[in-house]
């Protein structure tokens, strides 16, 4: 069920994601930046995820636009500042993809293609402690969790895969010895893959059902770069990646191949041309040339209140960059992501907005003639 509000604030930024030509999206200073302002508990995380869960689905059914594929790449950077809350944002996220790839799928097996055949997966790209870098350090963390399963989990240092502790489709429990493998590069796919730990394999994303994907995360940095998840949560620091990582550039559409095994590349990630079948069964699987992905299309930040001095500072630089790599032609005409803030405690919110985004700032819901009765939330006693 849907509160007025949420339903409301979709509607409200529908066209403003759909038109890729939308006065929101243009290059001026008067691009709007919506800001959710609501009481905590109040549910804006729910409002903005069924906007994120919008935009995906509108990318596949848009197709190719100006050359670039709607299929893949990153449709939606989700950014949290507390790497605590991003990690139980993730865990509510990871449902709304669930039910997103549950559609997908029903939809490929009546041969419904509109959804794409790449899956909607959610990407968590947080700091080296907490999720692994590498697919071999995500082994190295699932051995040891497997001979003791409180090892690497808060080991100083040591990231864990271990993200998910229930099944966010059926609630079965995960058990990271049994429910956690990685499959290493180059002799595999090079995936670290979760799966439901429903013991009967009824669950859409159990072993039984989903033996190559299971439950659609992407928690290893190095596999980000590849699948590029149709959502990417992310903490705002781990933007300050962007100058020593060339990796990341593929986060906003800038890749030059795909290899059939491991998936997307750029000139920064080494990778052969073409890999022989492995005794595993996988087929032989070549590199072909690919061209460039479309940016993401909406980002959202969470917390508003937070991105403040010192860090509002810092943040306010990034987002320049961040801001340009989202950026892209079509019809001779530069298009914008698509911005969205929350917050429960906010002042100034104006000049917060445009000295963070570069943008026009649009409270929603508006403050109203009463600060107690809004319309969409009345103070009680």
């Amino acid at each position: 069920t849907w509160y007025p509000f949420q339903i409301a604030f979709i509607l409200l930024n529908l066209p403003g994601i759909t038109k890729l030509d939308h006065p929101d999206r243009s290059e001026e200073q008067t691009a709007i930046a919506d800001l959710l302002f609501f009481p905590t508990g109040g549910g804006k995380t729910e409002a903005y995820l069924g906007l994120s869960a919008y935009t995906i689905a509108l990318r596949r059914l848009q197709g190719t636009v100006a050359g670039r594929s709607g299929e893949n790449g990153v449709a939606v950077l989700m950014r949290y500042t507390l790497r605590l809350l991003t990690i139980q944002q993730f865990q509510r996220a990871t449902a709304l993809i669930c039910a997103c790839e549950s559609i997908r799928r029903e939809a490929l097996e009546k041969s419904d293609k509109r959804w794409g055949e790449t899956p909607f997966r959610i990407g968590l790209w947080v700091g080296r402690r907490t999720t692994p870098n590498k697919t071999e350090d995500a082994a190295e963390a699932i051995k040891q969790l497997r001979s003791n399963p409180y090892a690497g989990v808060g080991s100083p240092g040591v990231g864990s895969p271990y993200q998910l502790t229930a099944c966010p489709w059926c609630g079965s429990a995960i058990e990271p010895g049994r429910d956690l493998d990685a499959r290493l590069f180059p002799n595999d796919v090079g995936r670290t893959l979760t799966y439901c730990g429903d013991k009967l394999g009824k669950c859409l994303f159990s072993k039984r059902q989903a033996p190559d994907e299971g439950l659609p995360v992407v928690v290893v940095d190095e596999e980000i770069y590849r699948r590029l998840p149709s959502l990417l949560i992310a903490t705002v620091d781990k933007f300050a990646q962007m100058p020593w990582k060339g990796e990341v550039q593929m986060l906003f559409g800038m890749v030059n191949s795909y290899c059939e095994r491991h998936g997307f590349r750029s000139p920064e990630i080494e990778d052969s041309q073409s890999h022989p079948k492995t005794r595993g069964g996988l087929p032989a699987a070549k590199t072909v040339e690919h061209t460039p992905l479309r940016p993401p299309d909406l980002i959202i930040q969470d917390e508003l209140h937070l991105i403040s001095g010192p860090l509002g500072t810092l943040v306010g630089l990034y987002e320049t960059a961040i801001d340009r790599l989202c950026t892209w032609d079509v019809g001779g005409k530069k298009v914008r992501p698509k911005v969205i803030a929350s917050t429960a405690t906010i002042k100034s919110a104006d000049v917060q907005v445009h000295k963070l985004f570069l943008r026009t700032v649009n409270i929603f819901p508006p403050h109203g003639l009463d600060v107690q009765d809004n319309f969409f939330s009345l103070q009680r006693e």
